[in-house]
């Protein structure tokens, strides 16, 4: 009979430790989906940030070559519709002094490039899809074609 009870006791206690294991290999398990989970959430920002940096330099370098050239200069360019699948809106916008500054807005956040120097015409508009770049009497102008 006390054999008996000491059989029974081992069954119950392997059943607890199995029990517990299973409980820790769970909860490790987890732990594990939940840091790579934001690691990914993570790599995602920073893909959809640095194609918000893109578009900006795109915008950035076609007025630094607008302003490097003589008057008649005239060039087409294309931004693209969507950042990493997400919607944005870029604008030229006078800033202090006039001075324009480029502003990407893009999944609840915005970047801004302070353009150097008052050679951008106060009128011009950037936007997705196809612009226009010109020089004329010193000053750059960026019409938006598609909007």
């Amino acid at each position: 009979m006390i054999l008996k009870m000491i059989h029974k006791s081992k069954k119950a206690q392997t059943s607890m430790e199995f029990v517990i294991l299973t409980g820790f290999m769970l909860l490790a398990f987890l732990i594990f989906y939940i840091v790579i989970q934001s690691k990914l959430v993570e790599a995602n920002k920073d893909n959809v940030d640095t194609s918000a940096k893109q578009v900006e330099l795109l915008v950035v370098n076609e007025l630094k070559l607008a302003e490097s050239v003589t008057d008649g200069y005239y060039r087409e360019f294309e931004l693209p519709s969507n950042v990493d699948g997400l919607d944005y809106t870029v604008d030229i916008i006078p800033g202090v002094s006039n001075t324009p500054e480029i502003v990407i807005k893009y999944n609840g956040k915005e970047r801004v490039y302070f353009v150097s120097g008052g050679y951008v015409d106060n009128t011009s508009r950037v936007g997705k899809g196809r612009n226009n770049i010109s020089k004329s009497n010193g000053l750059i102008l960026v019409q938006n074609m598609t909007s």
